[in-house]
Formats: C-alpha cells, sequence, structure tokens
C-alpha cells in the first residue's frame, strides 16, 4: 500500500489505485476528459450515439518512460483506439490533420447537395 499526493488540478479518483497496484500504474488527471459523438449504425442496436476524439490529459509520475512522467495528452479517435503520450507539438499535428479533413468533408457536402439538387431535378 502506498499514499500519493495529488498535483493541483488532478480530478482523477484514486481510491482504486491502493488496493494491490504498482507505482508504476498511477497516474493523474487534469480537468474532465473532453469528446463529442456521432450516430453510428449498428445492425442489432440500430443508430447509437459513438464517442469519437475523446481526451484528457494525464501525468505518469513513476513511469519509466521519461515522456510519460510530464502532462500529457490521451486521445481516443475511436473506442478501442488509442493515441498515448501526446506531446503539444504532436496533438497540435493531430488537431492540423482533423481540421484540414473537416474541410475536405465540406467538400463532399457541397457536392451531395449539389448531386441531390441535380438529383431531385431530374
Amino acid at each position: 500500500m502506498f499514499t500519493e499526493s495529488c498535483p493541483s488540478g488532478c480530478t482523477r479518483d484514486h481510491a482504486l489505485d491502493a488496493r494491490g497496484a504498482f507505482l508504476e500504474d498511477l497516474y493523474h488527471q487534469f480537468g474532465e476528459p473532453v469528446s463529442t459523438t456521432v450516430p453510428v449504425f449498428d445492425a442489432g442496436d440500430g443508430t447509437a450515439p459513438m464517442p469519437i476524439l475523446a481526451a484528457h490529459i494525464q501525468v505518469d509520475p513513476y513511469s519509466s518512460e521519461a515522456r510519460l512522467r510530464v502532462p500529457h495528452v490521451v486521445l481516443e479517435p475511436a473506442p478501442d483506439d488509442v493515441m498515448e503520450c501526446l506531446d503539444p507539438v504532436e496533438l497540435g499535428a493531430v488537431i492540423a490533420q482533423v481540421r484540414a479533413h473537416c474541410d475536405r468533408l465540406d467538400g463532399v457536402l457541397a457536392r451531395l447537395v449539389a448531386a441531390r439538387a441535380e438529383y431531385e431535378g431530374a
């Protein structure tokens, strides 16, 4: 069993950490995770919200990896997919890629609107 003092701003409940955990497994989380959802069709469940782009800031003070011992972002692009330990430059690059893709999706939207207008006019 061990006792850990949380750094200022830690929002993680550490109640379960002391039960047989290793120090290397302990981490602090700062702020609440952010995410959004999109409606996804599932053959068994119909349409259901799927979380995408979930992110939170954490630090793993006892990790053997130096880059985990400083605050970093854990990003889940989709459920079961994780991009761990993003530093500010890496997170900025991901954000730029997502923004660029949203611009391309705007182009798809414009083409869809035009195609439907043409289809309905025929």
